[in-house]
């Protein structure tokens, strides 16, 4: 039986032609060795079929990508092996590249992405080389380096690339020209006294992303903490420590924010409307079966989790509940005490599409302009239905904000967000971020519930100090339901340039 031999020239063509039109470049543009990336990228997902990809995006989350990059592996062995074989290939010259570990492990890491993720930042070309000074683009000399550090590379670029380009839309608009110019760095990039060795960055003359190492590492004037991975808050510690320059999310002011029990203690001294909540110690089952009684439908998660994981609804009522409740709980309280609150999402969203009714959760974008904190973004989360919660860790996604506060639902009727009803939403978001003084990018969480008399009412649920999903973000007007652009915050630049020019 005849083997077949993967890339054939077919799959080769199709990657340069998926190269070609991502980057931007006419059909017969040549593909130089700064997209070499790009095109070995498109070739091993020319690999997978689309019944394999829809099985990755199924299970990756229990999978944690391993299965994917084991079998990325294999298809990148497999695929060089093959182009060796092929006479006259213009890219043979790149074979060479994926035997460098750094490239090989980022090569593999974009092809994972992009077949977990849909594209919500441009490509990311892998410069082979350190860049030179004159390889960045011209940067004044009042200029600041603002550096974005991150552990987890997987949809990094996602969160990475609004803020970059809302540094420089700010830029521009307040200065004519370009003066914070932000970087990517991963914590390994890192020299011993802090310095940036390689970083990504956004190209605005070519509009792509570039990754480098320098030729001389670099000092940073201002840093930020993304996408830290699973041991976020000891990984947030330990970095915040270690830099003694500006920083839009230092720990000291964070670690309100991932303590969820602290912080709807200190909402609800605001008077803020929060969920009726209680933490519930390890092994202390009767507790947990006291606040059960209390109400008809609750959510149960640990108080340290993020991304929604074990975030989970219960019914009093449910004929199982004793089971599933203890279940649960232990399962919660393997990262610590659990808080179980009362359920507070009445208003949900309705998907004209199906008619289904999900839950819904909206995620607001607010920093600190130097005075005063101002709601600037958002986006929205769904849920599955009606009986999970709006979590992407949960099998949710997001849509745009004007979409979600265009289908608002209540008691299975469509119900019309007011002007009055967005300005209580802002006014009280605006009173629950000065809450963490000191973080100048925060993202909080809201639920929509109803009153007796079907007034709208805000439900503040968490703070998050690293807030992600930044790509899905729209910067918002007075009138929320109107269409508007991508974008996280402009005032965000406004403090941390405050904050540079003083020290």
């Amino acid at each position: 039986m005849r083997l077949t031999v993967f890339p054939d020239l077919k799959q080769i063509q199709n990657a340069r032609d998926r190269s070609r039109e991502a980057l931007g470049l006419g059909a017969d543009s040549p593909l130089t060795a700064l997209a070499a990336n790009v095109f070995l990228k498109y070739l091993l997902l020319e690999g997978l079929d689309n019944g394999e990809i829809r099985y990755w995006r199924s299970c990756w989350r229990n999978d944690a990508g391993g299965g994917l990059r084991k079998r990325l592996e294999t298809l990148l062995s497999d695929m060089l092996a093959g182009m060796s074989t092929v006479e006259n290939l213009p890219e043979r010259e790149w074979m060479l590249l994926p035997a460098v570990p750094r490239y090989r492990q980022r090569l593999l890491g974009l092809a994972l992405e992009a077949v977990l993720s849909e594209p919500l930042a441009p490509e990311l070309c892998l410069q082979p080389n350190p860049a030179p000074a004159h390889a960045f683009p011209t940067i004044p000399p009042a200029s600041h380096q603002h550096a974005i550090l991150f552990a987890s590379a997987v949809f990094f670029i996602h969160e990475f690339y609004p803020l970059a380009v809302d540094a420089y839309a700010h830029d521009c608009e307040r200065h004519g020209e370009q003066r914070i110019q932000v970087f990517g760095a991963h914590i390994d990039w890192l020299a011993g006294n802090g310095a940036l060795r390689r970083v990504i960055y956004l190209d605005v003359a070519s509009g792509r992303l570039i990754e480098t190492d320098l030729d001389l590492p670099m000092q940073a004037d201002s840093v930020q903490f993304l996408c830290l991975g699973k041991q976020e808050r000891a990984l947030h510690a330990a970095l915040s420590q270690r830099f003694n320059c500006s920083q839009v999310n230092p720990v000291s002011a964070a670690s309100l924010a991932d303590n969820k029990a602290a912080t709807l203690a200190a909402w609800l001294d605001l008077g803020l409307t929060v969920p009726e909540w209680q933490m519930i110690a390890p092994g202390n089952w009767e507790a947990a079966f006291c606040f059960l009684d209390r109400y008809a439908e609750i959510v149960v998660k640990p108080n340290q989790a993020t991304e929604g994981e074990l975030v989970v609804f219960f019914r009093r009522d449910h004929p199982q509940i004793k089971t599933l409740l203890e279940r649960h709980l232990r399962r919660c309280w393997q990262q610590g005490a659990a808080i179980m609150q009362h359920r507070r999402d009445a208003v949900g969203f309705r998907n004209q599409a199906d008619g289904i009714t999900q839950t819904l959760a909206l995620r607001l974008n607010l920093a600190y302009d130097g005075e005063r904190y101002c709601l600037e973004s958002a986006y929205a989360q769904l849920g599955i239905d009606r009986l999970h919660p709006a979590a992407c860790g949960r099998g949710g996604h997001i849509i745009p904000v004007d979409v979600a506060l265009s289908g608002l639902v209540y008691e299975d009727k469509h119900i019309r967000l007011e002007a009055e009803d967005w300005r209580k939403i802002r006014a009280q978001a605006e009173r629950a971020a000065y809450l963490f003084e000191g973080l100048l990018l925060i993202g909080l969480d809201v639920l929509l519930d109803c009153d007796p008399y079907g007034n709208i009412i805000p439900v503040f649920l968490e703070a998050n100090p690293r807030p992600a999903g930044l790509s899905h973000s729209r910067l918002l007007a007075d009138d929320p339901v109107a269409p508007a652009r991508i974008g996280v915050s402009l005032k965000l630049w406004d403090s941390l340039s405050l904050n540079l020019n003083s020290g």
